[in-house]
């Protein structure tokens, strides 16, 4: 039996930043700078009264701190779509950074899905040098090794699948462990790329966002998620672009900028 997903992105934050500081390198492609807004989002998907989140976006204090702007605090973005919290029954992290896993004690029933990479390299000693440290949440971090230690946490990495019609495919470059996400839905398959891509000029033009750990890696993922396009006829949906809620539908009976309907 195949598993079909209602998918919607919630549009939690957003940051205005120079071109320039998103881009690796730019000043190899010769362009004029400019702004560019950065949107922020965590994932909804449900199928037959399950609900499941993907991300958990910032803590409205550590966005505070870095400058980002919460346009609606997640635990109110939840209600707005009429989730009971307490209902979720799984939460699947992308990887660690800190606008990706705040906000985990939001889902005090949910099992935590975790790239097996992310957690080893984010409690390593390597991961204290402060051009990785910076990305993080120290906080977030030891709330996720509680976790574990609740024998909530289930550990996972490669090509996976981690429940019927939801793959985990492991691509590395933006973060040791970085995933994306192919999601069964009704229609055409949809790729969660989380920070595999952050802007969709990221895979039409080749141009790596600034944050990297593995530039070969990365260039790699734009290469696989290209093939999951043309083979699959897949959806890609990159994981920061404003393109989004221009791109796909609101979703009705919420606060206007809030919630895209996906699939």
């Amino acid at each position: 039996m195949t598993v079909e997903y209602e998918v919607i992105a919630v549009r939690y934050g957003t940051l205005v930043a120079r071109r320039s500081a998103l881009y690796l390198h730019w000043d190899a492609y010769g362009e004029p700078d400019g702004d560019e807004r950065l949107d922020y989002f965590f994932y909804v998907l449900r199928h037959a009264g399950d609900t499941i989140v993907l991300d958990t976006g910032f803590h409205p204090d550590a966005g505070e701190r870095r400058g980002r702007t919460c346009l609606r605090h997640p635990r109110d973005a939840l209600a707005d779509l009429g989730i009971d919290r307490d209902g979720v029954s799984r939460v699947i992290v992308s990887h660690l950074h800190y606008d990706h896993i705040g906000n985990l004690d939001l889902f005090p029933r949910a099992r935590v899905y975790v790239p097996e990479r992310e957690l080893s390299f984010w409690t390593s000693d390597i991961a204290r040098h402060p051009q990785f440290s910076r990305h993080v949440e120290p906080a977030t971090i030891s709330q996720l090794i509680a976790l574990e230690r609740q024998n909530r946490v289930d550990r996972y990495d490669g090509t996976r699948e981690l429940m019927p019609g939801i793959r985990g495919i492991t691509v590395a470059g933006h973060s040791p462990g970085q995933q994306v996400f192919v999601v069964e839905t009704a229609g055409e398959p949809l790729v969660l790329a989380s920070d595999a891509v952050h802007f969709y000029e990221e895979l039409e033009h080749d141009r790596p966002f600034a944050i990297v750990v593995n530039l070969l890696e990365m260039y790699r993922g734009y290469e696989m998620l290209r093939e999951l396009r043309q083979e699959l006829g897949a959806v890609v949906v990159p994981g920061h672009d404003p393109l989004v809620t221009e791109r796909f539908e609101g979703l009705s009976g919420t606060p206007p900028g809030l919630a895209f309907r996906l699939a």
